[in-house]
């Protein structure tokens, strides 16, 4: 195979994985809006059963139907990360070892969460209750560390400065709410100890905990946008380059 055919064929692998990126981050796209819409409705509908400003969203589990919807939205969320991961990799971006464990602990947490419901109960009783005490605990901090670490790679990417920026901004938001989120829960966490007034915040917890929730959304959405736009950046420079090269090439004459 000549040099300008094995060009053209690289060429044509390379367009391929990025129209697949392309696609990717618009399936992660749809799946993140279908978790927002569903976590609106949950958060409108069932006000009245679970107080958005004290309880956290796992009690949407005990509601008539929430389970369905609260469930199908984790799972939702874990599938549009990796496939917002799947994306990135088509743009050959490397996770590094550490943001990549990071959000694998993220999906599995999210996963964990779904099969193991908390207890419907002031206090955890169940190992079901536990376990998902404990996953739910590692979402606040998982992806929120994964975000910085994969902010410090994407700076150096072309065209996903602007998205580093916006990706390490989110996470220490994210990072500020989850010690915000961890102190409302120490009354809980610590029922011996008398805390003053002041130092309960127990009331505003489960608006903390949707604060947050709703930032690593935010971070999953970045991420998403900027894979869509510089994918789609990528397929119209290659089919630029490729018409150019038809124009260059020499007629065959009989």
């Amino acid at each position: 195979m000549t040099a300008g055919g094995l060009s053209a064929r690289r060429a044509r692998w390379g367009g391929a994985f990025s129209v697949l990126s392309c696609a990717l981050a618009i399936v992660t796209l749809l799946a993140l809006a279908r978790s927002v819409l569903a976590m609106t409705y949950l958060n409108v509908r069932f006000a009245g059963d679970v107080d958005p400003l004290s309880r956290a969203i796992s009690y949407y589990v005990f509601v008539e139907r929430g389970a369905e919807v609260f469930d199908a939205t984790l799972i939702a969320v874990a599938a549009a990360t990796a496939t917002l991961l799947a994306g990135m990799a088509q743009l050959r971006i490397r996770l590094g070892t550490g943001a990549g464990v990071l959000f694998g602990l993220w999906c599995a947490a999210l996963l964990l969460c779904v099969a193991f419901p908390t207890d419907n109960s002031p206090r955890i009783e169940t190992v079901s209750g536990w376990i998902h005490q404990f996953a739910g605990a590692s979402l606040f901090v998982t992806l929120p560390l994964a975000g910085l670490a994969l902010s410090r790679v994407l700076a150096g990417q072309p065209g996903w400065a602007t998205a580093a920026r916006v990706l390490r901004g989110l996470a220490l938001g994210a990072v500020l709410l989850a010690l915000g989120y961890l102190a409302a829960r120490l009354p809980d966490l610590l029922p011996w100890w008398q805390f003053p007034g002041a130092l309960d915040w127990r009331a505003v917890s489960g608006l903390i905990q949707r604060a947050l929730f709703a930032l690593e959304l935010g971070m999953l959405v970045v991420l998403a946008i900027s894979l869509l736009r510089v994918s789609w950046s990528a397929v119209r420079d290659q089919r630029r380059a490729a018409a150019a090269a038809g124009t260059r090439s020499p007629v065959s004459t009989p």
